[in-house]
Order: C-alpha cells, then sequence, then structure tokens
C-alpha cells in the first residue's frame, strides 16, 4: 500500500499514537510494516514499551546520508526508525526520495509520523500516497483542517479521525461541521475517538491496541479497520 502520512499542523493532536495503532494493525496481520518519525521526542518507543539508551545516532538522518543505520523491532513485522536530533545537509528532497524508494522494496507499508517544524514535511506529503489527519474537535485545529484541505492534494487524503474527545456540546458541533465538509470533500470522518482511561493504561504500560483485550477498546479498533478500509480502496 506504499507510504502513509499521519499528519495535522496542530502539535499534541495524537499523531504518534495513532501512526502507531495503525502500523501495528497491519503488522499484526502479518505484513511487514515500517515507521519512521521526525517527531524529535521519538514517542512511539514509550507508547511501544521500548527502551532505546542512545536515539542520537544511527536514526533517520544517518539513512538519510547514506551512512550505517538501525531499525528498531517494535513487535513482530513492526519497525521504527528514530530521529537523531535532524542534522541533514543539502538536498533533502532528493535523498529522501531515495531512501524512501529502497525502503518500500523492503516494507509493504511505510507509516510517516510526520511534524510540521522539520523540512521534512513538505518532502512528506510529496511522497505520501495517503494522508491520515487526527484532529481534536475545537476551533484552532478544525481551522488547521481547513486550511490543510485547501493546501494539500486533496485525493491523497484519506481520514479524518477526531481523538480524544470529550462529551461537550461545542465538540459535537465541531464533529457535525467537519463531517458536513468532509462529506463534500470525498473524505473518510471516523467516529471520534473519547477521552479514555483504558487507553491512559494501555499508554502506561507501553501496549499497543491490538494486545489489549478489553472490550471497551472493540469501537476504538473498529476505527483504525475503517481507516484502512478506505486506504485499501484506493
Amino acid at each position: 500500500m506504499g507510504v502513509i502520512l499521519v499528519k495535522n499542523n496542530k502539535g499534541g493532536v495524537g499523531k504518534s499514537w495513532i501512526a502507531l495503532q495503525l502500523a501495528a494493525y497491519k503488522a499484526f496481520n502479518n505484513e511487514k510494516v515500517l515507521i519512521l518519525t521526525s517527531d524529535s521526542q521519538n514517542n512511539i518507543l514509550n507508547y511501544s514499551g521500548i527502551k532505546v539508551e542512545d536515539t542520537s545516532k544511527k536514526g533517520l538522518e544517518d539513512m538519510l546520508e547514506g551512512k550505517p543505520y538501525i531499525l528498531t523491532k517494535l513487535r513482530p513485522n513492526l519497525f521504527f526508525l528514530h530521529l537523531q536530533g535532524y542534522k541533514v545537509k543539502g538536498n533533502l528532497d532528493e535523498k529522501f526520495k531515495k531512501r524512501i524508494n529502497s525502503l518500500k522494496d523492503e516494507f509493504k507499508h511505510i507509516i510517516i509520523d510526520g511534524s510540521p517544524v522539520m523540512d521534512l514535511d513538505s518532502i512528506f506529503v510529496d511522497v505520501a500516497e495517503h494522508i491520515i489527519v487526527p484532529t481534536f474537535l475545537d476551533s484552532v485545529t478544525t481551522s488547521s483542517i481547513l486550511n490543510l484541505l485547501k493546501k494539500t492534494d486533496i485525493s491523497k487524503i484519506r481520514a479524518v479521525i477526531p481523538n480524544r474527545v470529550g462529551r461537550t456540546r461545542i465538540e459535537k458541533n465541531f464533529y457535525t461541521f467537519l463531517k458536513d465538509t468532509l462529506t463534500r470533500s470525498g473524505v473518510f470522518l471516523s467516529i471520534p475517538i473519547n477521552h479514555s482511561a483504558v487507553i491512559l493504561k494501555l499508554l502506561e504500560k507501553g501496549t499497543l491496541l491490538w494486545e489489549s483485550r478489553s472490550k471497551k477498546l472493540d469501537d476504538i479498533k473498529e476505527v483504525f479497520i475503517k481507516v484502512w478500509g478506505e486506504i485499501d480502496d484506493e
């Protein structure tokens, strides 16, 4: 299925967690998946319960420079390429496209946990075949999504996922607004992923969504299954 970018121009909306769960679904279905990140915190390691003592070497930057790099195995079929600290020089566009093409020969899916603060952001959008957008249901993040729809090739945007949603009337109103807007644009809007103590426990334990048997997570799992349905249909 190629390269999938998880993107929102606003930080803190849960890009890393959503990228991880999206990737893990396919890995748990015996498909080889790589996650790479431009998030300097490398939160995907923590969310997976994996400790890497030193992330200053042999990561994304070294890969782009053609130097030896290390892929961290998070689970069977699921691998992660960390960000070192962003020291790449020269033509990033050319370097990234060259390296990503070689990785596509090894992995069925490449999930990019994208960060808007990096110079790689526009390159990620360019190479992505599918874009997934996490969001909050508030005015600032909704405006960010509308801006994203205007500036990005909308044919690449497969789904918008409302995340960390409460039960307020304001959030319900923004959800209705997004549903109307995205339906006209042909973009899938998932049901909201609500604030959940069960998810917080998963994060604390480094447990993936697909490793839990809690029935309380069934609706959330269905979100990712349906998003993959949108990707696989293309």
